[in-house]
Order: C-alpha cells, then sequence, then structure tokens
C-alpha cells in the first residue's frame, strides 16, 4: 500500500514538473556562464570601446528582453502569440547588426578621406586609425546581431519542438 502511495506521488510530481521551463533554464545558465566568461576576460569592455554607435549594447538589451520572454512562456506551458514576438525580435536583432555594420561604414568612409593628404605619413596614419574605428563598429555590431539572434532561435526551436513532442503525445 505504500508503495503504490510513493509511486502515485512520484508520477504527480514527474507530471509537475516543467519541462519547457527545466530547458530554457539549463539554457539560460549555459547564456549567463559564457556571459561572465565574457565580462572577466575583458570582451564586454572592449566591446564598449569597439562600437561608436552603441548599437551592440541596444541588440544585448533586446536578446535579454527575448530570453526573458522566452522563459515566461515557457512557464506557462502552451502556446502563446509572445512566441511570434520572440521570433521578430530575433529577426530584428540581425536587422540591427546590419543597421550598425552600416553605419560603421559610414563612420569609416566619412572620417578616412575627409582630409587626406597622401604625401604626408603621419596623415595616413591618422586615416588608417579613423577607419579601423569604423571597421570595428561595423564588425562587433553584426557579430553581436548573429550571435544573439542565432541563441534566440535556438532558444525558440527548443521550446516550440518540446511543444510538438506533448502535442504528440496528446494524440
Amino acid at each position: 500500500n505504500t508503495n503504490i502511495t510513493r509511486v502515485g506521488l512520484e508520477n504527480k510530481l514527474f507530471n509537475l514538473t516543467n519541462r519547457h521551463l527545466l530547458k530554457w533554464w539549463i539554457q539560460t545558465v549555459a547564456i549567463a556562464f559564457a556571459s561572465v566568461f565574457a565580462w572577466e576576460i575583458g570582451w564586454v569592455e572592449a566591446l564598449w570601446y569597439a562600437d561608436m554607435t552603441k548599437i551592440s549594447f541596444v541588440i544585448l538589451s533586446l536578446f535579454a528582453i527575448t530570453t526573458a520572454t522566452t522563459g515566461f512562456i515557457s512557464y506557462k506551458e502552451g502556446k502563446t502569440k509572445l512566441s511570434n514576438y520572440i521570433w521578430f525580435g530575433s529577426e530584428a536583432m540581425i536587422t540591427l547588426g546590419m543597421i550598425g555594420t552600416v553605419a560603421g561604414f559610414l563612420l569609416m568612409l566619412n572620417s578616412a578621406f575627409a582630409d587626406l593628404n597622401v604625401q604626408d605619413v603621419q596623415n595616413m596614419q591618422s586615416a588608417i586609425a579613423d577607419m579601423a574605428v569604423g571597421m570595428s563598429t561595423a564588425l562587433s555590431t553584426t557579430l553581436v546581431g548573429l550571435v544573439c539572434s542565432v541563441l534566440t532561435k535556438a532558444q525558440m526551436v527548443i521550446l516550440e519542438n518540446s511543444w510538438d513532442a506533448d502535442d504528440a503525445k496528446q494524440t
């Protein structure tokens, strides 16, 4: 009799476990670990100085919002229209990265050729340094946009596949 009660209790606990939230939590802990690692080795500070437009930090903020929203809908254990906004946020991250790329190239081209004198070595060195600032903005925003978008899409694919597996079990 005690065995039957214990098995029944374990089944209830197993049914109460939110697998969707657990999968999201594992991903989020991995992302948090990678973020702390990036902070500790100085990548966040390097990104701050590399991106003159600071679009990378807008992308990172959007990533944090979409990750939290994914966790919320994982907790709710059901399909919701919020998932459409998360997919939109993922695409917006790529778009913001491309906007940063264009802005970086504009910074590069605008500052590099304004007072260019090919006869003066010092002037050429200054022009190359100015071009490097624009190029670092272009590349850093592209990288951050792509990485954040891929991580958001991975979260959503895992969640939606989990929903599909639940639907298949119910039928």
